[in-house]
């Protein structure tokens, strides 16, 4: 601002900066990192075709497509943003050390299907690759009735060996893996119901305890589709 001053000679405040940057169409947010200038653009697009076929098949009732992901829950996750009274204190959130409880979820999600089933597994701690083999082989014993799509990133235990043993398995079953190109979270959509499930269906009350928050996943995870559903456009 001293800089500004010296050079056009004259004293502009913080307060009218924002108002005419305003008034030009800007708004004051968070940048986010993306990973978009490092995917193959043509990959991509070529995916993004790829699904929209599957699910035309899908509205047909000719193959499921389910999309598949972990997510940590734990109270040691951020929670930035809260509605709270203007002028009030933030909500104070207990404190935790860093060996606070909280699981890892594993979603097989279904959002083209009315109801958008969610199949979810919970572990205390992180997946690895012999656990999601397991979890893919119950959710395949379990919901898979026909032709199923399961689409998924390229981490390293969806891509293990014990994996790959059991895909011609699976395969037989119904079930084929679909693996997404690199960089390309924007197209596994349950990254969008994890992402609706700790920005807005957790609240900050949510994360008191490690109980509380546990229940509290519980619940919402048992009730998407019905209380709690993801529209996409």
């Amino acid at each position: 601002m001293p800089r500004l001053a010296a050079e056009v000679g004259i004293t502009v405040s913080v307060r009218t900066l924002r108002r005419v940057a305003r008034r030009l169409g800007y708004t004051w947010k968070r940048c986010r990192r993306s990973l978009k200038g490092k995917r193959n653009a043509e990959a991509f697009k070529a995916m993004q075709q790829q699904l929209a076929g599957w699910h035309a098949a899908e509205a047909r009732g000719e193959v499921a497509v389910v999309y598949v992901d972990e997510c940590r829950f734990s109270r040691l996750a951020p929670v930035p943003y809260a509605w709270q009274r203007r002028g009030a204190p933030a909500v104070p959130l207990p404190g935790v050390g860093h060996g606070a409880g909280g699981q890892s979820v594993l979603g097989f999600w279904q959002p083209g299907l009315a109801g958008q089933p969610l199949t979810a597994y919970a572990l205390p701690g992180a997946w690895n690759a012999e656990s999601f083999a397991a979890a893919v082989q119950a959710f395949v014993a379990e919901e898979v009735r026909g032709p199923t799509v399961l689409v998924l990133d390229n981490a390293s235990i969806h891509r293990a060996a014990c994996v790959r043993e059991r895909q011609a398995a699976w395969a037989e079953q119904g079930l084929r893996l679909c693996f997404l190109p690199a960089y390309s979270p924007e197209l596994n959509k349950i990254e969008t119901l994890w992402h609706r499930c700790k920005h807005y269906w957790l609240t900050p009350a949510d994360y008191a305890s490690d109980c509380a928050l546990q229940e509290r996943v519980a619940y919402v995870l048992a009730n998407v589709g019905t209380h709690y559903t993801v529209t996409f456009g």
